[in-house]
């Protein structure tokens, strides 16, 4: 039975549920991918599947479009998999568990995938219809957005013939984006070497928990603190003043997600739990002063845990190290745009961290509109860790999207928003990654403009489909489309 059975535009929340039947995290998108080729079969569609698991769908024009110009209706197949602590399911091989209330949409324990899983329901919606107007429809589907845009980065720009691109990947209703930062992910290593932890210490796990987290672009401005960065600070300001050994340092999963909680295990002498404890408990009430206005549930804890016999720890140095990078690599907004007001124009975001027996790894995603910029904060943390005996890797480098001066689709688009809601829209650009930018440069001459409706919390748990914002913003789609044959 339907889970969303009843929601309106039924068809829209049919195909939500659809794809949803399938595991979709990013690098595990060919189940989805076969749902979307199926979908096409079913219905004597032309369909392109590319190596990568990009789905490129075609439709011709209904009746009085034919000589408007093709529509590319555009969004990435994979989602981010987040869980609550406790939640015992493996996102990798078990689909999400859809619920819903009077208000939204969203999946039990885990994230939604509404990022962006309407994209694609809105798209098979329009694709199934024989009564909507439209001009000839090419619905492109990418994958590994979330980890790099891999899919975008890989397409062969050849499959697609329209230049004027509708991409729905943004979380907000009543806005369209028209232009958006490059990127660039930085993974490091720094080698590390261990030793037997001797008698007369007992093992702690220090942890710092309930922070908001959140999307590394277009929240880092509103929600700054990171459990990596502020978690590091606490073990290295600890490491200077007392005799702990370092075992475990570990928080944050992606990249593109500000670590929400971070845990570190070390090794103490018993003569020493008591102030170090003090220590911890005085700290803890600094960071909800500092934090505790956006991040109410903040807490800074330390408690003793068992462990196995022949523990190891790290060495003297390589402590010093790992505790170094952590606290000396910057996180947050480092540079805000001059011209654009509340606009962030280059930040850092430390989203993993996790030592391991012989190395510890850390992963950053630097972003900026200003190619420069961005190349100046990834040198930095090539520079520190390099200094600290680590080597780096970049992958995922891709580029801004420039605001256009002259842009008929965001025109139309302003328009149709006016007509229907009676009121302006906002036009803006923002501080996150999208593959317009890389489908922008891949397809010359290309028009486009990001919209979608209201996804609040995407890469959390609390992840939540806003039910009233997408019937809105499919109402909006549909008026665009048939607006076209004006283009």
């Amino acid at each position: 039975m339907s889970v969303l059975n009843g929601l309106k535009p039924e068809k829209v929340f049919e195909f939500f549920e659809y794809i949803s039947s399938v595991p979709r995290g990013s690098g595990n998108t060919d189940k989805v991918a076969d749902l979307c080729v199926k979908f096409a079969k079913d219905r004597g569609l032309t369909c392109y599947r590319d190596s990568l698991n990009n789905v490129v769908i075609y439709k011709e024009a209904s009746a009085g479009y034919e000589n408007a110009a093709t529509v590319v209706l555009q969004g990435h197949l994979d989602m981010v998999c987040e869980k609550e602590n406790g939640t015992d399911i493996d996102m990798a091989v078990t689909p999400i568990t859809l619920a819903h209330d009077d208000k939204y949409v969203f999946a039990k324990g885990t994230t939604l995938g509404g990022d962006d899983g309407i994209a694609i329901a809105y798209a098979l919606a329009i694709l199934d219809s024989k009564e909507i107007k439209h001009p000839a429809i090419e619905a492109l589907f990418t994958i590994d957005e979330e980890i790099g845009m891999d899919g975008a980065k890989g397409l062969d720009g050849t499959v697609i013939s329209g230049r004027l691109l509708l991409n729905i990947d943004s979380e907000e209703e009543g806005v369209f984006t028209c232009g958006c930062a490059g990127g660039c992910r930085v993974n490091c290593k720094i080698p590390v070497k261990r030793e037997k932890l001797l008698s007369g210490y007992n093992t702690y796990k220090v942890s710092l928990a309930g922070l908001t987290g959140g999307h590394s672009g277009t929240e880092i401005n509103s929600q700054p603190a990171s459990s990596n960065h502020l978690l590091g600070r606490v073990m290295f300001e600890l490491n200077e003043k007392f005799d702990i050994r370092l075992i475990s340092f570990e928080g944050g999963r992606f990249d593109n997600v500000i670590a929400s909680s971070t845990e570190a295990v070390i090794a103490v002498r018993d003569e020493d739990i008591r102030a170090i404890t003090s220590f911890i408990n005085d700290y803890d009430s600094e960071l909800k002063l500092e934090y505790g206005s956006i991040n109410p549930l903040v807490k800074l804890e330390i408690r003793e845990i068992e462990t196995g016999k022949d523990i190891t720890v790290l060495d003297k140095m390589s402590a010093g190290k790992v505790l170094s990078a952590v606290y000396f690599a910057f996180q947050g907004v480092i540079e805000m745009d001059a011209e654009l007001k509340d606009m962030v124009q280059t930040s850092q975001n430390m989203g993993v961290t996790c030592l391991k027996e012989n190395e510890f790894l850390m992963g950053f995603l630097v972003r900026s509109s200003i190619d420069r910029q961005k190349e100046t904060s990834v040198n930095r943390i090539s520079a520190l860790i390099k200094m600290l005996g680590g080597s780096v890797e970049l992958f995922g480098n891709y580029p801004g999207w420039k605001y256009a001066a002259d842009s008929k689709l965001r025109d139309l688009c302003v328009k149709n928003y006016r007509k229907l809601f009676g009121k302006e829209p906002v036009v803006n650009s923002i501080h996150a990654g999208l593959e317009c930018g890389i489908l922008a440069d891949k397809l010359k001459g290309l028009d486009v403009v990001s919209m979608g409706p209201n996804i609040l919390d995407i890469h959390t748990p609390k992840e939540r489909l806003d039910i009233a914002s997408v019937e809105r913003t499919w109402k909006l789609i549909l008026g665009i489309l048939e607006d076209c044959i004006n283009l």
